[in-house]
């Protein structure tokens, strides 16, 4: 694919970056909460839709020309994910600073302003995240710990509940308070991202092997290797409405997408086996696959087969993934 050209504003010192996906219903709040809340950094704003079916596209046309700021649109013919997106989106930037914010999300602060502060402060600070409400203003993961295999089976054989280890959380929930200092931690929630491009330039693009879901924890591991560490900062709160592309029908004239928890597992398996040894990745997933399918038995229940059936299924594309990859190799 031929790189875009850049997109320029004069005096923009921020590129924000969205992704939408079947977004027509949350897209514009969004938009809006950019120009209210980033008007001091005049930000140049790049939206990538990914083939949505819902209206995004018409929606996005419509209301173009009502912001104060320059945008830009593009239309994919498919769906590459979300990490791919943001790679495209980063291609065009020409800013100093970068911002990914979902498109069901909103900012109910001054971002940059935070964020330009800390790193003041701070220079080798790598991405800033917030502090995520859902619409009710009740805290959401703000971020989490990278997982290993041994968390892997702790998260899903239930031995969160017997063991509540919060050190080991893959993720954090932050309730909003008037505390000011920022707080260190493994990864912020990829609804909101804040950094600077030398950052990105250093660490490197997103893993477009991460469809969805993992592309920011991953990135983040890799910037922390580098000396990048990330944080939350208090003072940046954003609400977030989870999981909007996921509700709408499904339109008859495409195929059935998969469950998001099978995508959520498919990435799961991923991030383990690129970063952790494969007998440590195996002995982990078949204990976790020998649980559910023992709680499925014993439970008998729609959650208990759908967890199973995911997970399965899970393993099944990250393997196809695989040797999809091998076979190319092998081609070349």
């Amino acid at each position: 694919m031929p790189s875009p050209s850049p997109i320029k504003a004069e005096h923009s010192q921020v590129t924000v970056g969205i992704v939408t996906y079947n977004s027509a219903t949350h897209i514009q709040a969004c938009l809006d909460s950019i120009a209210e809340n980033l008007k001091d950094a005049v930000p140049t704003v790049s939206v990538q839709d990914n083939d949505s079916w819902d209206g995004t596209q018409k929606v996005l046309k419509s209301i173009k020309k009502k912001y104060p700021f320059l945008m830009e649109v593009i239309s994919n013919k498919q769906n590459e994910g979300y990490a791919a997106g943001i790679n495209r989106i980063v291609e065009m930037a020409s800013t100093d600073w970068l911002c990914f914010i979902n498109p069901d999300a909103r900012l109910l602060t001054p971002a940059f302003q935070y964020a330009r502060t800390m790193i003041r402060k701070n220079p080798v600070c790598g991405v800033i995240g917030g502090i995520l409400v859902d619409p009710d203003g009740e805290p959401q993961e703000s971020g989490g710990v990278f997982p290993t295999p041994l968390m892997a089976v702790w998260d899903w054989c239930g031995l969160r509940h017997i063991f509540p280890l919060k050190h080991w959380s893959t993720t954090l929930k932050l309730a909003p308070s008037d505390e000011t200092k920022p707080r260190r931690i493994d990864y912020p929630t990829g609804a909101f991202w804040m950094l600077r491009r030398e950052v990105y330039t250093r660490v490197g693009n997103l893993d477009e092997r991460f469809f969805l879901y993992f592309e920011e924890t991953d990135f983040c591991r890799r910037a922390s290797q580098k000396k990048w560490p990330s944080f939350i900062h208090p003072g940046i709160k954003v609400e977030h409405y989870k999981g909007a592309s996921f509700e709408r029908t499904p339109d008859s004239s495409r195929p059935v997408p998969p469950d998001p928890l099978s995508i959520y597992f498919e990435s799961l398996v991923k991030y383990l086996r690129k970063h952790f040894p494969a007998w440590r990745v195996n002995l982990a997933l078949g204990t976790i696959r020998t649980f559910l399918k023992l709680r499925k038995w014993i439970k008998k229940d729609e959650k208990s087969e759908r967890i199973l059936k995911t997970f399965v299924e899970g393993e099944q594309y990250a393997d196809d993934y695989e040797r999809n990859l091998a076979a190319q190799d092998d081609e070349n």
